[in-house]
């Protein structure tokens, strides 16, 4: 967009110039009657140098002309490519919260609720084992203690 903007100020300084400068051309023409002055009551010097600066004005003329269809065609472009970068985005940006995010927002739900699911499995399985153990600890506790004999000791 900054790129577009200094091409489209150029281009807006070069057609400002371009006006001024086809005015001048146009002033240049105009006699102090108003209108076209004629040749024919001029000195041959003054003829001469008429010329060469209406061919310098005219040069200056298409050389502003071309500077201007120069920049025009320069922001033109920076533009389309200002317009193609935006509709890039807005499509990544489109895809990124119509189609990736809920995804994303699915996956991270049911993985949380199945870790979670996991551990808690994992650890009833841990409590559960432990029970047995010490169930199975106290059984053998209890058969040491009733094959107590003190007799036969």
């Amino acid at each position: 967009m900054k790129t577009y903007h200094m091409y489209h100020g150029e281009t807006l300084n070069a057609e400002t110039k371009l006006r001024d400068a086809e005015r001048q051309v146009g002033v240049g023409k105009v006699g102090p009657s108003g209108g076209v002055e004629p040749l024919f009551g001029m000195r041959i010097e003054e003829r001469h140098q008429r010329r060469n600066a209406a061919r310098k004005m005219e040069k200056m003329r298409e050389k502003r002309k071309a500077k201007y269809s120069e920049n025009k065609l320069k922001s033109l472009k920076a533009r389309n490519e200002y317009l193609l970068t935006m509709e890039a985005t807005n499509s990544s940006v489109f895809k990124y919260y119509i189609h990736d995010l809920p995804d994303i927002i699915d996956c991270c739900d049911l993985g949380y609720h199945s870790s979670l699911s996991r551990a808690l499995k994992t650890y009833l399985s841990a409590e559960l084992s432990l029970e047995a153990s010490r169930r199975t600890g106290l059984e053998v506790l209890e058969g040491a203690v009733e094959g107590l004999d003190p007799a036969r000791d």
